[in-house]
């Protein structure tokens, strides 16, 4: 088996707060204990980093990117305790490839939901209406703030941000990245190649 995944809520596999927090602030010692969760005591970790959150803070999911001297992981996490963890073996990576979306789309995006109130205010004759127009404005207006994290989450869910490592006989690796983090995931991008090589010539041996 060249890959495993793995979604499971908390209480079965334990990723505590505290050690969520330290993750995110890019604490080693609190990564090493997140990701030695799924992977094996004797493997030597290279990379450990946040990675970003996929969708907006508070609603959307952390991303944790790991290589080993035998496989590149990520972990995901996110509310109410969802885990999600997939990995691929090194000596299966067929090829990889880091996406960069562009930003009109999400543009797009902000601009309809900042305009909807304002729409919704000026398509009736204001006179007639008021102030019930008004009150309709301010009602699109909460919703249209409770629905722009779910807007940002579905704009990372239709435009993929980050890194992607396909493995023979396996479902891709996808490993999220934040565009402000898309550095540390070129340094496991260039990394994993460095590690692959390795790893084939140490199997051949």
């Amino acid at each position: 088996m060249t890959l495993n995944q793995n979604s499971v809520t908390q209480g079965d596999i334990k990723i505590q707060e505290s050690i969520l927090k330290r993750a995110i602030a890019d604490d080693q010692q609190a990564l090493v204990v997140m990701f030695k969760q799924f992977v094996s005591e004797d493997e030597q970790c290279y990379f450990l980093e946040y990675l970003g959150i996929e969708g907006f803070w508070g609603f959307g999911t952390h991303s944790f990117g790991c290589l080993t001297d035998r496989r590149v992981a990520t972990v995901r996490v996110a509310r109410f305790g969802e885990v999600t963890y997939q990995d691929g073996y090194l000596e299966f990576i067929n090829s990889g490839v880091i996406y960069q979306p562009s930003k009109l789309p999400l543009y797009i995006y902000v601009g309809a939901i900042i305009s909807l109130p304002f729409l919704v205010l000026f398509a009736t004759p204001f006179a007639t209406l008021f102030p019930w127009n008004v009150l309709l404005f301010l009602l699109v207006s909460g919703l249209a703030i409770l629905f722009f994290p779910i807007a940002v989450k579905w704009y990372y869910r239709a435009f993929k941000c980050g890194l992607v490592f396909w493995v023979r006989e396996g479902v891709p690796v996808y490993i999220f990245a934040n565009r402000k983090f898309l550095r540390r995931a070129n340094t496991l991008f260039r990394n994993t190649g460095v590690c692959r090589e390795k790893r084939i010539k140490d199997l051949r041996k």
